[in-house]
């Protein structure tokens, strides 16, 4: 992927300054002058994942600021990184990685509450440059400690036992493909668009398409503070709206909403529309509807991983009141 634009690393020095000066300022009461109602996002990716760049597109669109709201978009590192400006009170609400929402949220401390999942599919993929290389013995790369994409080599590794499949700590997708290259570690992880851009310019190969071994589960949870729910319920529920109508975007005008997002994630648009439509189950995967098959085997993969000790109590974790009626399911 190209550098990103200046105006992007600007926004993203400007949110992370805010998170400091927030008691001076910056932060203050959700309620604006214009009657409006701020959410600051802190968004794992949302630099280069577009389910997460779809945000901006909704904030571009207009469809937060005509219910009311007032979006701001921090694309997090991933995991804890993602969290903390949200534990903190720095940001209303996280949307990362989901074995980080579920252990954060066990703790009173942190005073968060999980109210969604995100992108319910696995798009996820461990790519590599070298043709000859094999799952057995491959050193597979991850982002950070709590990310879905360590729990996703845990789990292959849980399902692959007799593969002998270890982890590296590497980081985001572009320096996990680096690493590839550099050849210190068989490959690394990506989703869309990166896997179609890499394939096509640079000639990388699936190594692995963890859907096909460890099934779905959602990519992301969204997580928010409890105080700024308790004082904005009905702004998180049109928070939800929003995000909503910018999926269905996606889906219902792919090509369209690939040429604006594109640019968000800085890749060629023609590479963005393949990209789109080589995700496995569009519809389901830009879709705020819960799937509880997909959170039952990411309890499992946590169960089996070590992070839990009991299965996740779904009907409890997740509080649904604040997604649209047609988005909740029976847990």
């Amino acid at each position: 992927m190209s550098p990103k634009s200046p105006w992007r690393r600007i926004a993203a020095a400007v949110f992370a300054l805010c998170t400091l000066v927030a008691a001076a300022g910056c932060g203050g009461d959700a309620e604006k002058s214009d009657g409006s109602v701020q959410i600051r996002v802190a968004a794992t990716g949302a630099d280069s994942l577009p389910f997460m760049a779809v945000l901006q597109l909704a904030i571009d669109k207009g469809w937060f600021k005509s219910r009311g709201l007032d979006v701001s978009i921090y694309s997090g590192g991933g995991g804890g990184n993602t969290l903390r400006v949200v534990t903190s009170g720095d940001a209303d609400l996280a949307i990362t990685g989901s074995s980080s929402v579920v252990l954060a949220s066990e703790k009173p401390a942190a005073n968060l509450a999980v109210i969604g999942s995100w992108f319910q599919v696995n798009d996820f993929y461990w790519i590599t440059p070298d043709e000859d290389a094999k799952l057995a013995g491959a050193k597979l790369g991850f982002s950070t400690a709590g990310s879905a994409t360590e729990l996703i080599v845990k789990a292959l590794q849980a399902k692959r036992p007799d593969d002998k499949i270890s982890a590296v700590s590497v980081g985001g997708m572009g320096d996990n493909w680096a690493a590839a290259k550099a050849g210190r570690i068989t490959a690394g992880w990506a989703m869309h668009p990166f896997v179609t851009e890499k394939e096509q310019e640079e000639g990388a190969r699936t190594l692995v398409a963890t859907r096909d071994v460890i099934g779905d589960h959602p990519a992301d949870l969204v997580a928010a503070n409890k105080d700024f729910l308790k004082d904005n319920p009905d702004a998180m529920k049109k928070f939800f709206e929003g995000a909503e109508q910018a999926f269905e975007y996606v889906v219902d005008d792919t090509d369209k909403a690939a040429a604006e997002l594109a640019p968000l994630v800085d890749v060629d648009e023609k590479v963005m529309a393949k990209a789109l439509k080589d995700t496995p189950e569009l519809a389901k995967a830009y879709s705020l509807k819960v799937d509880p098959v997909a959170l039952k085997n990411l309890s499992d993969m946590m169960t089996q991983a070590g992070q839990i000790k009991e299965p996740v109590d779904w009907g409890t974790v997740l509080d649904q009141q604040y997604l649209p009626a047609s988005a909740r399911a029976d847990l």
